[in-house]
Order: structure tokens, then C-alpha cells, then sequence
């Protein structure tokens, strides 16, 4: 979840995740800072996990996949901006306008009209347009199928953000976003 940082307080996090969400109690709650939006994001991993990476890798920070969404979404935009990230049986999203995060949630889905319904709700949510909010898509989904055909009919403004490096593979750059965007962290 996240937090905005001035009213964030590391010893009430586990109590503020545990109410939103419940936490099992064989899990470790961890807290992160998210450089340049002044937010923390709180989650959970299972305590056995956490301690076998750290006693594998002691060197090792731990990254919750939102907080490198959320620092990797760039640029303001006067009309909103959909970022969407599709894997296999469901998607995340981060939703900002002018320079604030409104939504990052995950998904799950089996066809086209569940990401849909849930993308025209999200505008209508947060009273973005879908003929202006900037939707960038990544992940694996691609301008041939259904699902993008699908976006297409109602969202107008519909961009790739792609990976950073070239692939040199058949597969769309777009397909690696996510991956770069963890690459990128330990650079």
C-alpha cells in the first residue's frame, strides 16, 4: 500500500497494512521509500522467504514492483496518464495526473472487456478522459490481438512504452519493459 511520507510512521506500518489489508502472521512487513513522489510503500512477503534471501544474498535491498512502477512513471500530464503493465492473467496499472499518483492496483483478467471495464471505471473514478488520458501500455500484449483492438475502440491516445535496450529478438520491445525497469535498479 501506499503512504504518503509525511504521514508515514515505520512503527505504525505493520498495524496500517494489517487494517487495509489484513497480514498473515508469518509475514514480514517491509516499508520502502519512493524516491522523487515523497511516498512509502508498505507491503508484506513471507518471513521464511525474506530471511532465506537475506541469509543467500546479505547484500541484497528489497524492491516491491510497485515502488519501481511508481518511480519509473515519468512526466506530468495535464490529462491524466494510464500506465499498464499486462502479464499473464492479470495487469498492474498506475494511474497520475499532474504529477500524483492516483491508482497503483493489480488486476486479474480473462478476456479483453475484464481490462476494459476496469480501465473506463478507473477513468470515471478519477474523472480522467478516455479520449485524453494518456494510456501507455507494456507487457504482453500486442497491437494484433484482441485485447489491443479491444483499448483501441475506446481509449484514443494508446502509446508502447518500451524497453530501453534493444531485445535483438522477434518479440516487441514493449514485452521487456518491466524487466529493464528491474535492470535499472541495479545499475
Amino acid at each position: 500500500m501506499l503512504a504518503p511520507s509525511k504521514e508515514f510512521k515505520t512503527d505504525e506500518a505493520g498495524t496500517l497494512l494489517n487494517i487495509t489489508y489484513g497480514v498473515n502472521s508469518q509475514s514480514t512487513v517491509i516499508s520502502e521509500s519512493i524516491t522523487g513522489w515523497q511516498l512509502y510503500n508498505i507491503y508484506a512477503v513471507p518471513a521464511e522467504i525474506k530471511d532465506w534471501v537475506s541469509r543467500k544474498f546479505p547484500t541484497a535491498r528489497f524492491w516491491h514492483q510497485y515502488s519501481l512502477d511508481v518511480r519509473n512513471s515519468i512526466g506530468v500530464t495535464e490529462e491524466g496518464r494510464l500506465q499498464v503493465d499486462f502479464r499473464k492473467e492479470e495487469f498492474v496499472v498506475i494511474a497520475t495526473n499532474r504529477n500524483n499518483i492516483l491508482l497503483t492496483q493489480t488486476f486479474e483478467y480473462t478476456t479483453p472487456e475484464d481490462v476494459l471495464f476496469y480501465l473506463l471505471k478507473i477513468c470515471n473514478q478519477f474523472s480522467l478522459s478516455r479520449e485524453r488520458v494518456e494510456l501507455q501500455l507494456s507487457g504482453l500484449v500486442d497491437k494484433q490481438s484482441s485485447l489491443y483492438k479491444e483499448l483501441y475502440q475506446y481509449f484514443i491516445n494508446i502509446k508502447f512504452r518500451n524497453a530501453q535496450w534493444n531485445t535483438g529478438v522477434e518479440y516487441p520491445a514493449h514485452f521487456f519493459t518491466s524487466l529493464n525497469d528491474l535492470a535499472k535498479c541495479v545499475s
